[in-house]
C-alpha cells in the first residue's frame, strides 16, 4: 500500500476509534445520577455487599495489575479450563457477539479444543434463546452441560454489561446462584 493510502487508512481508524469511545462514554449514564460508576461501586455496591475491605477501592483498569498480568495476555488457557472442568468447577464462558477483541468465533474455536469428557455432549446440545424484558426480542443464547456454560450475547461488544445490562445481570445471577429477577 502506498504511503498516502496508509496514512488515510490510519486517519479513518483513528476517527472510528474516537467515535466508538464517545459512543461508549454515552452509555455510561445512569449508574448513579452523575453517571460515575466509581461512586456507585465504592458507595452503594460496597455497602450492599458488606464484604469489601475498607482499604480496597474500585477503579477502572489498574495499570499496575495490567503490568503484572502482561505475561498472561493473549495466551491460550485450554489446559487450565480443562483442569477446572475435570475437577467439577463451574466454568462460564461468555462473549459479546460484536466483540472485536475476543471474537465469539475464536472463543467457540478454542472451546472445541477442550479435552474435557463432557465436550462431545456439550457441543451436541442446542442453544437456548435468552430474553430480557421484551420476550419477542432474542438478546442472546446459552448452552450448558454439567459444569460448562456458554453465553452468546447479541448486540454486545467487549463490554457486555454496558451493552446488554439486563442479560449480563441474569448471567451473573445464574453463575453466582443469586436470586436475581430480570423479568
Amino acid at each position: 500500500m502506498d504511503p498516502v493510502s496508509m496514512e488515510a487508512t490510519e486517519v479513518v481508524r483513528a476517527t472510528l476509534r474516537i467515535k466508538y469511545i464517545r459512543y461508549l462514554d454515552s452509555l455510561k449514564s445512569s449508574p448513579d445520577e452523575n453517571g460515575d460508576i466509581g461512586l456507585l461501586m465504592n458507595g452503594a455496591v460496597r455497602k450492599k455487599l458488606g464484604i469489601i475491605p475498607n482499604d480496597v477501592k474500585w477503579g477502572g483498569q489498574s495499570s499496575l495489575v495490567f503490568k503484572y498480568l502482561e505475561g498472561d495476555f493473549m495466551r491460550l488457557r485450554i489446559n487450565e479450563v480443562d483442569e477446572l472442568l475435570n475437577k467439577g468447577v463451574n466454568v462460564t464462558i461468555y462473549n459479546g457477539q460484536l466483540d472485536l477483541i475476543c471474537s465469539t468465533k475464536g472463543t467457540e474455536a478454542w472451546d472445541k479444543k477442550l479435552k474435557w469428557e463432557g465436550l462431545k455432549t456439550f457441543l451436541s446440545i442446542d442453544r437456548t434463546p435468552l430474553y430480557c424484558g421484551d420476550v419477542s426480542i432474542t438478546k442472546g443464547f446459552t448452552k450448558s452441560y454439567r459444569n460448562l456454560h456458554f453465553y452468546w450475547i447479541l448486540g454486545a461488544g467487549h463490554f457486555v454489561p454496558v451493552d446488554q445490562p439486563c442479560i449480563a445481570l441474569e448471567m451473573v445471577g445464574n453463575f453466582t446462584r443469586s436470586l436475581v429477577s430480570t423479568k
